[in-house]
């Protein structure tokens, strides 16, 4: 009888420890060592020297190069992601500012706005119109340069998977759950701008023209935890 009953105990035990595992598995998240897994795979295949990649605990699902130096993600961004494929996809991303040095070109793009706009301000005088008007054109310009090197830097991740012959449906789920995400972001790093149908038709389109064959997983809504559990 007593054999009998740490018998039932050990499986009881058993089922909760996977039932458990289960339920982790099923809470989109993906791990610290993942993104550092998948941030190495990423230097590897881009032929670059690993920049040093920190993770932020924020409630705001981001990640970003700085000054194509260093690599930051946040855990918001890993709680909202549900598999490995889609961190690669991400930090295949922001490889892809640094390897195109989009840094240096922001950084010269940001200067001619500044001396278009001192040039601009002298021309319209120093009164609350003229000030909104140079606001306007400093905006424009440098979001549409910003634009720009999105679709480069996902282009360029898509390519990098076909390189390593990884999963090249990382980037465009994980830009779908980000679209899907319930709460307001910080309008920097990988979610610049936020994730629309033209910029997602573009990836998977040219992930098509790589190869037809590929099925593009689903991204359900309810797949995707809300802003109130994203920090959690």
């Amino acid at each position: 009888m007593r054999r009998y009953f740490w018998k039932t105990l050990a499986a009881a035990s058993l089922s909760l420890l996977a039932l458990a595992i289960s339920c982790s598995a099923a809470s989109a998240n993906v791990s610290e060592r993942a993104v550092r897994n998948a941030w190495a795979d990423v230097c590897r295949i881009a032929g670059i020297t690993p920049l040093p990649l920190s993770i932020e605990e924020s409630d705001s699902p981001n990640a970003w190069v700085t000054a194509g130096k260093s690599v930051t993600v946040t855990r918001a961004l890993m709680k909202i992601l549900a598999r490995e494929e889609e961190i690669f996809g991400v930090l295949s991303h922001e490889a892809g500012h640094a390897v195109l040095k989009h840094y240096s070109g922001r950084v010269s793009n940001a200067t001619g706005v500044g001396i278009a706009s001192i040039l601009l301000g002298k021309v319209l005088g120093d009164n609350t119109v003229g000030k909104a008007a140079v606001g306007m054109a400093a905006e424009l310009a440098t979001a549409g340069f910003s634009r720009e090197q999105e679709v480069e830097a996902d282009d360029f991740a898509v390519d990098l998977a076909f390189k390593g012959d990884r999963d090249p449906t990382g980037l465009y789920t994980s830009l779908e759950r980000l679209a899907l995400f319930g709460g307001k972001t910080e309008p920097s790093g990988f979610n610049s701008h936020p994730p629309d149908g033209r910029r997602l038709r573009h990836i998977k389109e040219r992930i098509l023209d790589r190869d037809p064959d590929i099925v593009i997983p689903e991204v359900k809504k309810s797949e995707t935890p809300l802003s109130g559990d994203a920090g959690k």
